[in-house]
């Protein structure tokens, strides 16, 4: 039986001519390839221009944008009263490192009164670029060796539980 549906399937592949048998191959595996190529993120929160629009300084309360625009990306680290509004665009292709397409950030400053008091949009041109310090902060203490962190708790443990409960004299 099981010779049977093999020599089936055999003569099946060898009636198939070299085109149709090169045609649904790439049917087949193109489409998986093509996936990987080109992908586009969106990133964080799209605030679109209509709805900048409806946010007036001096008027509009933290409630207010709040339902607007929805909860910020992020909030100023001294007080509540800057929020900020970030996404971003990339494009990555295959195995390349991201693109940035697109990049804005809507920055709105309150006043103590929880009204809007500055409106401020950013893009990519007004990135700055933060190089980091490639050093490193020591630590305290003692360094082991590779050796040392593998024998190091050798003999450490006797294997008796020194929580355990004590015979009574």
């Amino acid at each position: 039986m099981v010779i049977f549906i093999f020599r089936s399937i055999y003569d099946t592949y060898k009636q198939m001519t070299v085109k149709s048998r090169t045609f649904k191959s790439l049917a087949l595996f193109l489409p998986c390839i093509l996936v990987g190529c080109a992908t586009i993120d969106n990133r964080g929160h799209v605030v679109e221009p209509v709805q900048l629009e409806k946010i007036k300084v001096g008027v509009t309360k933290k409630e207010q944008v709040a339902e607007l625009l929805g909860t910020p990306s992020s909030v100023s680290t001294f007080g509540n009263n800057t929020w900020f509004y970030m996404s971003e665009v990339t494009q990555r292709r295959a195995f390349f490192n991201p693109v940035i397409l697109k990049s804005n950030i809507t920055r709105i400053d309150f006043n103590d009164q929880g009204r809007v008091v500055a409106l401020d949009s950013l893009s990519e041109k007004d990135r700055q670029v933060v190089s980091h310090i490639q050093r490193s902060t020591p630590t305290a203490g003692h360094t082991f060796s590779v050796v040392e962190q593998i024998f190091g708790n050798v003999g450490r443990f006797n294997g008796k539980d020194p929580d355990a409960e004590r015979p009574r004299r």
